[in-house]
């Protein structure tokens, strides 16, 4: 179950940064991305969403696997495919913590009537973060095969998003206070 809140601050992009520098300090590889703006015709809002996927890889082996492809080893027509079986043994199992946020901004005093919110003297935003952590078997860049069963990894991953979610709870504040 994703950890949500709910924030008010000045800059959107501020925000995404500040949650791009969290992942990566955490040893997730991220890359970042500015929120994209969507402006509400005449209004002088706009809606933003963005969302930060950090990746985390650990080299691990299969034992089924291995005792598989050993046991094929000492039969001559069967050494190949022992062979085969070692080789994929290796994977790697990566964590996935995935931060979407959304909100809008919306100008505030100093701001004209219909000016785009990032050209505004003074603007505000309301922002929703959702934090998910996942885990399982990597695939190409961001996606996972098969999600882990492994209790001792479901442990891991259950004690890791809580922990991302309190410091997470203890850094949104100070981002929002940081830029009034």
């Amino acid at each position: 179950m994703p950890g949500t809140w709910d924030v008010r601050g000045a800059s959107p992009r501020k925000l995404t940064r500040a949650l791009h520098d969290f992942l990566d300090e955490r040893g997730y590889v991220c890359e970042y991305e500015p929120p994209e703006d969507e402006p509400y015709a005449g209004s002088g809002v706009a809606i933003f969403k963005s969302e930060l996927i950090g990746k985390k890889d650990s080299p691990r082996r299969d034992i089924a696997y291995i005792v598989f492809g050993l046991l094929l080893l000492p039969s001559i027509l069967l050494t190949t495919l022992g062979i085969r079986f070692l080789k994929e043994s290796r994977y790697y199992l990566r964590t996935i913590a995935r931060i979407s946020v959304e909100g809008e901004v919306y100008p505030t005093k100093g701001g004209e009537q219909g000016a785009v919110p990032s050209e505004a003297l003074d603007v505000a935003c309301n922002v929703s973060v959702a934090l998910d952590v996942t885990a399982g078997v990597a695939q190409d860049d961001n996606e996972i095969v098969r999600p882990t069963e492994d209790k001792h990894e479901l442990v891991r991953l259950a004690e890791e998003q809580r922990e991302l979610e309190r410091q997470l709870s203890e850094l949104l504040p100070t981002i929002a206070s940081q830029e009034h």
